[in-house]
């Protein structure tokens, strides 16, 4: 099995749940398989350790700490002109996301857009779209964001084919719709790639308790937003109820 090489890039402050979904990508690890006390048969399909890196980038570089929500710094492993995240060092470019809107340094952009010339394939998870939208990458693209703003990623990034999903797969891009949506997409996309070798992604899914929920959500977009018509009106009502006997 070929090395695998992930960045992570950092936008902060990031969304502490949005990075949660790559530890799926560590759990391929032999010394996770061995930790888990399975039995050889298992042992021998699992990445080497010194096979799978993931590495933090962040334009602030290394050694420096990122912030995250939760009140959680992270520490940066790599700046964007590390040569071991150059354009075709890496094989994944995961984006978590920052808060909505937030547009990084252009030369965080650049960064993005020349591994994905470089072909590297590109994972974004809710918010982090909006780091791939700037830097030009997802126009013409299938994609896809958190149900919640995409009525503003639709106004941002209007050459985009946005698709009301949980996830979208569409060539070398994957995109997540809301925060944990991150997990069914990361989960989707081992399955993928490890498709020849699917106990691999399987054993880790199981142990993650991830489930296939496929790409499709339950409800449709009418009845989403109704719920966040209601609620939001349920709140405005409980709140002047509240005020008026305080009077």
């Amino acid at each position: 099995m070929a090395p695998l090489r992930i960045g992570v890039l950092i936008v902060t402050p990031i969304q502490l749940l949005d990075i949660a979904p790559i530890d799926l990508f560590s759990m391929l690890k032999r010394d996770y398989f061995e930790a888990c006390k399975f039995p050889p048969p298992l042992l021998d399909i699992s990445i080497p350790t010194k096979d799978l890196e993931i590495i933090y980038i962040g334009a602030s570089g290394p050694n420096t700490h990122a912030e995250t929500t939760a009140n959680l710094s992270l520490q940066i492993n790599a700046g964007l002109d590390d040569a071991r995240v150059a354009p075709g060092a890496l094989d994944i470019l995961l984006i978590p996301g920052p808060p909505p809107r937030t547009k990084p340094e252009e030369e965080v952009l650049d960064f993005v857009r020349s591994h994905v010339k470089a072909g590297v394939e590109l994972l974004t998870i809710c918010t982090g779209i909006w780091v791939a939208g700037y830097a030009g990458v997802l126009d013409g693209k299938r994609a896809t964001g958190s149900r919640g703003v995409m009525d503003m990623l639709q106004k941002d990034f209007p050459a985009v084919k946005w698709e009301d999903k949980r996830y979208v797969h569409d060539g070398k891009l994957w995109t997540a719709g809301g925060i944990t949506n991150g997990m069914d997409m990361v989960a989707a996309y081992m399955r993928h790639r490890w498709a020849d070798n699917p106990r691999l992604p399987e054993t880790v899914l199981a142990m993650a308790e991830v489930m296939d929920r496929g790409e499709s959500y339950e409800t449709g977009k009418v009845r989403f937003t109704a719920w966040w018509v209601v609620h939001i009106l349920r709140s405005w009502i409980g709140g002047l109820m509240k005020s008026k006997k305080a009077v």
